[in-house]
C-alpha cells in the first residue's frame, strides 16, 4: 500500500501534501511531491489553471537554464545562500518568506508571483545544499512541448481535484523532474499534447528515488483519456518499510527498488 501520510501544509498554496514516511524524508522536500491539491479534508477545491500562479515557460524555453535548474537554481548543486540571493534578487517574485525551523537544519524560501499568489518555493534539506524547488504555474506551457523537449515521461498518477478537474502528476527520473497537467477530471479527463502545466518539481536523484519507492506509479503510455490509462496495473509499488519508517532490504542485503516490486498481477 502507498506509504503516504495526509496532513495539510502550505494552505496560501491550497495545497493538501502527502508526507513520505522515512525518517529523512519528513522535511520540507517531499512536502510537495506528489502533492493531492486541497482534498475535502483541507479545503476546497482549488482552481488548478490559475493565471495568477506564476508566468514561466523557461522549462521549454531553456531560459535562462535547463531542467532540472530552474532560474539558475539547480538542486544538489545551487547553495542555499546563492538560491536565497537569486530569489530576492529577481523581480518576477515578490513577498518572499524564509522558513528556519528551530528544531531542523532544513531550509525553506517560499514567494509569490509579482501582481499574483504564493507559487513557489525553494528547500533545502541540510541547509547547505538546495534539494528541491516547486512551482505553480499560470497555464501558458503545453506538455507536447515539454515532450519534445524531455522526451516522454516514465511514470504519472492522478489525482482527482474535483468532478472537473484531475491533477495528473508527470515523472521523468532522470531529469529529474515531476510536473503537473491538467484533466477534465477523472471520468471525462484526457491528457494530450495540449494538456496545460500548472506546477513542477525538481530535485535530486538522491531524494527522487526516495520519492518513487515510496510511490504506486503507473508506466507512461502515451496520451489518451485517464480512464484507459489508469486501467493498467501500477508500474511499480511502494517499498515496504518497518515500524521505524526504514525501507525494508531484500534477502541480498541490498536495499530495495522501485523496479523490484512491480505490481502483482493477482
Amino acid at each position: 500500500m502507498l506509504v503516504l501520510g495526509q496532513t495539510c501544509g502550505y494552505t496560501d498554496w491550497r495545497i493538501c501534501s502527502p508526507i513520505v514516511k522515512v525518517p529523512e524524508m519528513k522535511k520540507l522536500l517531499l512536502s510537495v511531491i506528489f502533492a493531492s491539491l486541497a482534498v475535502a479534508a483541507c479545503q476546497p477545491p482549488p482552481v488548478l489553471r490559475d493565471p495568477q500562479m506564476l508566468n514561466d515557460n523557461s522549462l521549454v524555453t531553456g531560459e535562462p537554464c535547463s531542467a532540472p535548474c530552474w532560474q539558475g537554481i539547480t538542486p544538489g548543486e545551487t547553495s542555499w545562500n546563492e538560491a536565497l540571493t537569486i530569489v530576492e534578487d529577481n523581480p518576477a517574485f515578490v513577498d518572499a518568506s524564509v522558513q528556519e525551523p528551530a528544531d531542523s537544519a532544513a531550509r525553506a524560501v517560499e514567494f509569490n508571483a509579482a501582481g499574483g499568489k504564493r507559487c513557489c518555493g525553494v528547500y533545502s534539506d541540510d541547509g547547505h545544499t538546495v534539494t528541491s524547488v516547486f512551482t505553480l504555474l499560470s497555464p501558458i506551457m503545453k506538455l507536447g512541448a515539454v515532450v519534445e523537449k524531455y522526451g516522454e515521461p516514465t511514470y504519472f498518477t492522478v489525482e482527482g481535484i474535483s468532478d472537473d478537474q484531475a491533477s495528473v502528476a508527470a515523472v521523468w527520473p532522470e531529469v529529474p523532474m515531476i510536473l503537473y497537467v491538467f484533466a477534465a477530471g477523472l471520468e471525462l479527463g484526457s491528457v494530450s499534447e495540449t494538456s496545460e502545466v500548472f506546477g513542477a518539481v525538481y530535485l535530486t536523484k538522491a531524494n527522487m528515488e526516495l520519492a518513487l519507492k515510496g510511490s504506486a506509479l503507473y508506466g507512461w503510455q502515451g496520451y489518451g483519456t485517464l480512464e484507459a490509462l489508469t486501467s493498467e496495473d501500477y508500474a511499480i509499488t511502494p517499498v515496504p518499510t518497518d515500524d521505524a519508517g526504514n525501507f525494508i532490504e531484500d534477502d541480498t542485503g541490498a536495499e530495495s527498488t522501485p523496479e523490484a516490486t512491480p505490481q502483482s498481477d493477482n
